[in-house]
């Protein structure tokens, strides 16, 4: 069974973007497949120099909630965490 892509989507600058398109296009492929095959050769060296990923499995989910534990200290937070967000960045616009 094939496992479903997730989508990412990247802001570039004008100059940057117009690197890629040209870079891609004299390698002939696609400005999509230069991306991944970058982030593949960046993942790759960065967990070569010892850089993982954290394991997602029972150890991972008691170190989040070790750190959620010290973090909130007990305390619990009502409300969606988007909302928090949302607040955040109108409190920083109107701020501006």
């Amino acid at each position: 069974m094939e496992t479903k892509k997730k989508r990412l989507t990247l802001d570039l600058d004008p100059p940057v973007q117009r690197r890629l398109k040209v870079i891609a296009a004299l390698k002939g492929i696609s400005m999509r497949r230069y991306c991944q095959s970058a982030i593949e050769k960046e993942l790759a060296r960065d967990e070569r120099s010892g850089t993982t990923a954290l394991p997602f499995g029972k150890e991972a989910l008691d170190r989040l909630a070790a750190l959620q534990a010290r973090v909130f200290q007990g305390r619990t937070q009502s409300g969606d965490s988007a909302d928090f967000i949302r607040e955040a960045r109108a409190g920083r616009t109107s701020a501006q």
